[in-house]
């Protein structure tokens, strides 16, 4: 009988050397349980224990990293459909909006109590959409969600295209995403000579630390939290860790320029 271990095959005592032991530790499954022991034919292979469980280790990390990366990709798909999808509902209340007032100025009917049963059912399938982006967010990327917002960070995902994207982002770029056509139009403006204002934010505008700031201040804010949020966005992707000094330091530089 073969018996699948985690460096490769064993049978009748002859060991088989997998090329792949990455693939060979996350196949390492048998029927029944192994009749010898693992560890004696592991120093044939690996001459003695510390390289043995060293070896070991390493397959068992790097198999662990190449998992939670294959499911941080599954996920970002998953949040950047739901942004879309987000913006897609809010453009359609917004647009039954403006025709139920419209309506309502001519008649009050039967027909604009339909227009607002369709708006109330929209805006609820909006909040669970709000909600299954926010558990998303704080799933795959707590520390830029803890600083950011779960709405901002899934708006910065989706305008990247990916998190391995996001992450290769320096904070200048981080900064003006979603602000990209008003850049390209000011850009067009200054080499054709004429005077032209460069967005200084763009979806992170909305962030509370910045909107309600005044506006000579915005620029300075904006510029510091696009920085904490590149180094947030490494430290979801690589570690998954939550450091809580990032949105201190962020609530700290908020308050600095409020004083000022």
């Amino acid at each position: 009988m073969k018996w699948k271990v985690w460096f490769g095959t064993i049978e009748n005592e002859e060991i088989e050397v997998s090329k792949n032991l990455i693939e060979s530790f996350e196949k390492a499954s048998n029927d029944e349980p192994l009749p010898f022991n693992l560890f004696e034919y592991g120093l044939k292979v690996f001459q003695n224990e510390k390289e043995y469980y060293r070896k070991l280790r390493q397959v068992a990390i790097e198999s662990t990293e190449k998992k939670v990366e294959k499911e941080i990709k599954r996920e970002d798909k998953y949040a950047i459909a739901l942004v879309k999808a987000l913006e897609e509902v809010e453009e359609a209340i917004n647009l039954l909006k403006e025709k139920l007032e419209d309506l309502s100025e001519i008649k009050e009917d039967e027909l604009v109590k339909d227009f607002k049963e369709k708006i109330k059912s929209l805006e609820g399938l909006l909040e669970r959409i709000e909600k299954e982006i926010d558990d998303v967010m704080k799933k795959i990327s707590p520390n830029v969600t803890e600083i950011a917002g779960s709405k901002i960070a899934a708006k910065l995902l989706e305008r990247a295209g990916s998190f391995e994207k996001l992450i290769s982002l320096p904070a200048s770029k981080i900064q003006i995403i979603g602000a990209e056509k008003s850049l390209y139009k000011a850009l067009a403006r200054m080499r054709r000579g004429k005077t032209a204002k460069i967005p200084k934010h763009g979806v992170i505008f909305i962030h509370p630390f910045i909107r309600t700031l005044p506006k000579s201040k915005r620029g300075k804010m904006a510029r510091f939290l696009a920085a904490k949020i590149a180094i947030a966005a490494k430290i979801d992707y690589f570690r998954g860790e939550v450091e809580e000094e990032l949105y201190e330091a962020v609530r700290k530089r908020y308050e600095e320029l409020r004083r000022k």
